[in-house]
């Protein structure tokens, strides 16, 4: 194989024009997701945990309440070297995003989306999130989850299918996905934790569960 042959087959597996239903492992036939109102994303902001957040971090997740529903144990006493080695987990990359949640600039919460496994490009995730209990009741669920989807969407163009799994005794995240227009898996119907699902296939509208209060 002459050299421009061999060039142009290595650049054809990575060429959009080598692909007749995907660009970049995107399906084109899919209509493109709506986003959160422009306001709700100028407002909503995510970056990585950093050291200098261990005091706030420690003291939002000290709560045992904050845990009810949450999928992993609780953990008694939120000291501040579990506190730290909980950051450190977040920033590895290779199987989650996790990201700390600011409304106007004050961290409010965090938002996590787990790859499901064996897919490069991520076509599949799963979400999840919680809020500190000082925001609890202002309605910053939605808009907060909508926002990092959003997020997620449009750095991941392969990613398709995003799923959710929620407490069957917890009415308010059961709310959320709905607004966001995650529907539950009937399989998953008589378990204690109930599986979402949101696909780019069946249309992704997030601008009208992203609505914010107004500030102040």
């Amino acid at each position: 194989m002459s050299e421009p042959d061999r060039n142009t087959r290595q650049r054809s597996a990575y060429d959009d024009t080598a692909h007749d239903d995907t660009l970049l492992g995107k399906d084109t036939r899919i209509k493109a997701p709506v986003p959160p109102p422009a306001g709700t994303i100028a407002r909503l902001t995510f970056r990585s945990w950093t050291e200098r957040d261990l005091p706030q971090y420690q003291a939002m997740l000290a709560p045992p309440e904050l845990w009810r529903y949450m999928h992993e144990d609780y953990p008694g006493d939120m000291t501040a070297d579990l506190a730290r080695t909980l950051i450190d987990l977040s920033a590895q990359a290779a199987h989650h995003k996790v990201r700390a949640a600011e409304l106007d600039g004050v961290v409010i919460g965090q938002a996590r989306m787990q790859w499901h496994p064996r897919t490069t490009p991520p076509q599949s995730g799963e979400v999840s999130y919680w809020l500190a209990r000082e925001h609890w009741g202002r309605g910053l669920a939605a808009p907060m989850v909508a926002c990092f989807l959003w997020r997620c969407l449009g750095m991941f163009p392969a990613l398709t299918r995003i799923t959710a799994r929620v407490h069957r005794d917890n009415p308010a995240s059961q709310r959320v996905l709905g607004r966001l227009g995650f529907r539950v898996l009937p399989e998953s119907a008589a378990d204690d934790w109930q599986t979402y699902a949101l696909s780019r296939r069946d249309g992704i509208d997030l601008s009208r569960a992203a609505l914010l209060r107004p500030p102040g």
